[in-house]
């Protein structure tokens, strides 16, 4: 289903233990609207005659949200709700309540994979059975990742690890792919990439006669579109579906409860692009039967009008318990206030107590309540100093308190050793932390200093997470500026130190063979820190490369700007990660421009000026300007990317008719791995078949296909069998271009490349203009250049010309021929590649000796006049 499709169909319808953590049992009125919301939501869904899942139309009544300034509490509020619910439900022996927890301010939390993966996962306390999911999920993955495991994944996140384990989800969601296909099971876990697709044709096959799911709406559509982030968010709607039919356990009218918490929600709904928000508002609207929890400094705007095209779903008629006049009906929005006065005593006073009596005195108490204005972090923050000062022997007077949340800050450093100082300054430089990348910020603190810090309380602790403390970021943003009153508060360059020691810590501990996830994760926390201290490695621009390289471009950088503050190399790396963005959604022109003045302020030669260097080669590629592109290639030889830029190269003098160039240099080439050697070999090829040497393009293309089909390319496979179709089409056997085409588009089916589908339909035109079909010749040729135009594909219509020439040719249409070879001739000059086609039809249609004087810049391998004989011989031989 094409995308603007798939869009409008999902938018169109039918009592506690008191401590510094916990001070949020008087906040009466966010827990009962927590417990009206669940009360209410479940309501609507009972009443409904439809069902909001089925009717997409219907307003949502889904999200409770919680907003208020930074260290006012919303955290702790968020868990404290959190744990009510599932301490209400053990309470009533209830195994149907469901609690999913995503803070979306951690590394990887907005990955919509992650994302929906960890709520699948939640799910599945639920039951093991969640069919429509789970099936088109396989169908996904066997396109998006071919030859990568799902489990690999699920275990490449400590969170996602946790959760997924928890209940097997790896094997939930194989027996599910095991309904449907027994021996597909290679697919989902990723042993051949022929299994996976296999796995997806099952399940495809399936769908169009009807067999599987068929009263799941959209079920088809969801599993036949393009396997990319953009379908991947609308899955949500297939996770609502399968709860809505989740056999209900227990009392026969219950349906289960299910509660999402999204905390730190700033992180989303505070960005200048708000793509990652429309990604997660979809997840919302579509999930309907599940209450939402949002916890953010900001109020959401979705119910506001004027907020339409940067989200889907906006307006008080898709939200009408979030607009502003709302005030009653739950859920909807609550400012969390600051504690009043009593509740702030309440709490000093039961936070520190001795024989049942409050530690801290009435006048100190007063103090700091008129200071921390109702502030929690404050109240927390002075307890601790109050300890602080306890465990020295002191005795706190009034005077040790009060004043601004930078002076609380200001004395929480004070009160720590001189060690832990260092320590709690660089935990403040980025977001989360562990034992080891503190030694890495601060070599000389003996190992028993930082055991000490991470049981400081301001810190918190979350074991699912490879760095697992972090500091408040209220408190982080507070220690910064209080740091510099204190007289050995760090200056600007020592912060750049700590920072530069961090970031190589980062690189050095992510190594060669770290996952995808790892390497975004990293990529991510270095460019915080750079854009932050004006500190840069080298290897963030590896990283940058091999995620592009992975296909993982689409959000690199988010959230992040240019700033003045940032070193060049930082922004030279965000803005080749913008112009792979642009390049690769079709704007080539922008992606030129942008990366043309990208380098500015870059060591030449360095591995970030390379970065932008090898990108605006492609861009100027893409956009049909070769020669400038072979510029940039040649000067990146012996270089960070020497292997693409030789390869490049390569491609250039094969382009521009030097083939004997363009073998030597091949043969020379050592390959990194079979992905290069598959390019090799499939170049190699592209050299003997525009030589008409049609044998060994055959072989080549042939080895090529072994080589990516024993290594589970799929990629390249799809690639080579498309050029052996463009080999074999010569001599007019069809059937044999069929099947290649056949194979071709199943493997492309996995891994979408609209131009390899330009040259299969090329091909077709060819084998039917040689075999003499005409009608179905001409077709082919107008499908060539429909789809090289819906792609913005120039080569595409060289393909389609040289089809429509030798059509014209057979069929007695010389000047017409002429005509088209005259376009061809112009297209291909100005472009600076492929004009070795000019002098190949024109031995069809005015001989091979003028062919020859056409084309005298060509390097034919075995001479132009035996080249160009073999040429000849595909019409002559009609």
């Amino acid at each position: 289903m094409a995308r603007v499709n798939l869009r409008a169909a999902f938018m169109s319808g039918l009592s506690s233990t008191v401590t510094a953590q916990q001070v949020f049992t008087n906040r009466v009125d966010e827990v009962a609207a927590f417990t009206r919301s669940l009360e209410g939501l479940r309501r609507i869904l009972d009443e409904a005659e439809v069902s909001p899942v089925v009717d997409r139309a219907q307003g949502r009544r889904n999200v409770l949200t919680l907003y208020g300034v930074g260290g006012i509490g919303k955290t702790t509020l968020s868990h404290e709700l959190e744990r009510r619910l599932l301490a209400d439900a053990a309470a009533e022996e209830r195994d149907d309540v469901v609690a999913v927890r995503v803070d979306v301010s951690e590394d990887g939390a907005c990955d919509i994979e992650s994302l929906l993966l960890r709520l699948r996962a939640g799910l599945g306390q639920l039951g093991s059975r969640w069919p429509a999911f789970d099936l088109a999920l396989a169908s996904y993955w066997a396109r998006a990742h071919p030859g990568e495991t799902l489990q690999d994944f699920l275990d490449s996140s400590p969170v996602l690890r946790r959760a997924s384990r928890s209940i097997g989800l790896g094997d939930q969601i194989a027996e599910a792919v095991r309904q449907v296909d027994p021996a597909g099971l290679g697919g989902l876990t990723g042993l051949a990439h022929r299994a996976a697709l296999a796995t997806y044709r099952a399940v495809r096959d399936r769908v169009r006669e009807g067999r599987l799911l068929s009263d799941c709406e959209l079920f088809a559509e969801l599993v036949e579109a393009d396997a990319d982030y953009e379908t991947l968010s609308y899955f949500p709607y297939l996770l609502a579906w399968d709860l809505e039919h989740q056999t209900r356990r227990g009392r026969p009218a219950r349906r289960p409860t299910v509660c999402v918490f999204l905390d730190t929600f700033e992180v989303v709904n505070g960005r200048a692009d708000r793509t990652v928000e429309r990604l997660i508002q979809r997840c919302v609207y579509l999930m309907p039967n599940v209450l939402f929890v949002i916890t953010g400094r900001n109020r959401v705007d979705w119910a506001d009008e004027g907020v339409g095209g940067e989200l889907d779903f906006t307006g008080p008629q898709c939200w009408p318990h979030l607009h502003f006049s709302n005030n009653t009906a739950e859920p909807r929005q609550h400012l969390v206030g600051y504690l009043s006065d009593s509740d702030a005593d309440s709490y000093l006073s039961e936070a520190l107590t001795q024989d049942g009596e409050p530690v801290m005195p009435a006048a100190v108490r007063d103090r700091i309540i008129a200071g921390g204005q109702g502030l929690p972090l404050y109240l927390d923050l002075s307890v601790s100093h109050f300890a602080a000062l306890l465990a020295r022997g002191g005795q706190p007077s009034v005077a040790d308190f009060g004043g601004s949340f930078t002076a609380v800050a200001t004395r929480s450093i004070r009160d720590l050793p001189r060690d832990e100082r260092d320590l709690v300054r660089t935990a403040a430089l980025t977001d989360r932390v562990g034992a080891e990348l503190l030694r890495a910020g601060q070599p000389g603190v003996s190992d028993g200093s930082v055991a000490r810090f991470l049981r400081r309380p301001f810190l918190t602790h979350d074991d699912a997470y490879a760095l697992p403390y972090a500091l408040h970021a209220a408190l982080r943003r507070a220690i910064g500026e209080a740091d510099r009153t204190l007289r050995d508060g760090w200056s600007d360059r020592d912060r750049r130190e700590v920072a530069a020691r961090l970031l190589t810590w980062l690189g050095e501990r992510l190594g060669p063979s770290g996952g995808r996830v790892a390497v975004a994760q990293a990529l991510e926390s270095g460019l915080k820190l750079s854009a932050a201290h004006g500190v840069f490695e080298d290897w963030m621009a590896r990283a940058t490369q091999r995620l592009v390289e992975a296909g993982q471009w689409s959000e690199l950088g988010a959230g992040l700007t240019p700033g003045v503050s940032g070193a060049p190399e930082y922004r030279a790396v965000l803005a080749a990660i913008r112009g792979v963005q642009l390049r690769r959604t079709g704007r080539a022109a922008e992606a030129v421009e942008l990366l043309g003045g990208a380098g500015e302020g870059v060591p030449p030669g360095s591995p970030t000026a390379q970065l932008v260097r090898i990108h605006l080669a492609h861009a100027l590629r893409n956009h049909g300007d070769y020669t400038e592109a072979a510029e940039i290639y040649r000067a990146l030889v012996g270089g960070e990317f020497d292997t693409a830029a030789r390869y490049w190269l390569c491609d250039f003098d094969y382009l521009n008719g030097r083939f004997a160039a363009a073998l030597g240099s091949l043969r020379e080439q050592r390959s990194r791995g079979p992905e290069d050697e598959g390019e090799r070999l499939r170049l190699v090829g592209h050299i003997w078949r525009v030589n008409a040497r049609f044998d060994e393009a055959t072989a080549a293309y042939t080895e090529a296909i072994g080589l990516a089909r024993r290594e589970g390319l799929a990629a390249a496979e799809a690639k080579a069998l498309a050029n052996l179709a463009q080999t074999v089409c010569w001599s007019g056997d069809t059937a044999t271009v069929s099947d290649a085409a056949l194979r071709a588009r199943d493997l492309l089916d996995l891994v979408p490349n609209p131009v390899e589908l330009v040259k299969i339909r090329s091909a077709e035109a060819v084998a039917y203009a040689v075999a003499g079909d005409a009608g179905a010749a001409m077709d082919a040729v107008g499908g060539t250049r429909r789809l090289a135009d819906g792609i913005g594909y120039r080569g595409g219509h060289n393909l389609a010309d040289v089809a429509e020439i030798l059509l014209g040719v057979l069929g007695g249409d010389h000047d017409g021929a002429r005509r088209t070879r005259a376009e061809l001739d112009a297209r291909t000059r100005r472009s600076g590649g492929n004009t070795y086609w000019v002098p190949i039809v024109t031995s069809w249609i005015d001989g091979v000796p003028k062919a020859v004087e056409h084309g005298p810049g060509v390097e034919w391998v075995d001479g132009p006049a035996v080249s160009l004989g073999r040429w000849a011989e595909v019409v002559t031989r009609r």
